[in-house]
């Protein structure tokens, strides 16, 4: 599948142009309160970053670029209110989930849980695809991961083909 198109260049630039205002290493929560915030935004935009994250991960070999672009996506997704603490432990959840179950089991169970939204379907895809283009290679793996993303989420080659070529 080509998921080097216009319109995924496109995402990817801006998210890789976002680097600078992602969340530092050095932001903490304040307040109980915050953190409860916090976990309810996390858990909204967990299966758009987790389906990210697998495409990332997907070759062995995430690059700087495409974790540069995932938490700037993250940022985005959460309008900037989450802690870089609150993403790193988003991605821990992620290594453990996927080494215990495995990217295809765990794009299956995502795309069970998205099934009843096509707008989170899709976003979900056209993100998973951005990441894979980030830092310029997509691997065969990459590429793999992103078709499950396809199938699993349920979205038909005819829309693949739609998402890949437009943004809204």
């Amino acid at each position: 599948m080509n998921i080097n198109t216009h319109a995924i260049r496109r995402l990817r630039d801006y998210l890789l142009s976002r680097i600078e205002t992602t969340p530092q290493d050095n932001q903490i929560d304040a307040t109980t309160e915050a953190d409860t915030g916090q976990n309810a935004i996390a858990a909204r935009v967990e299966p758009f970053a987790e389906t990210m994250y697998l495409v990332m991960i997907a070759d062995g070999e995430p690059s700087s670029e495409e974790q540069d672009a995932l938490i700037a996506a993250i940022d985005v997704l959460t309008d900037g209110r989450l802690t870089r603490q609150n993403i790193d432990g988003m991605l821990a959840r992620f290594d453990v989930n996927v080494a215990r179950d495995g990217v295809e089991a765990r794009i299956a169970r995502i795309g069970a849980r998205l099934s009843a939204d096509q707008e989170d379907r899709e976003t979900a895809f056209t993100l998973a695809a951005a990441i894979a283009l980030a830092d310029d290679r997509i691997h065969l793996e990459e590429n793999q991961a992103i078709a499950w993303i396809g199938e699993y989420y349920g979205l038909s080659n005819r829309r693949i083909a739609t998402l890949l070529e437009t943004i809204d």
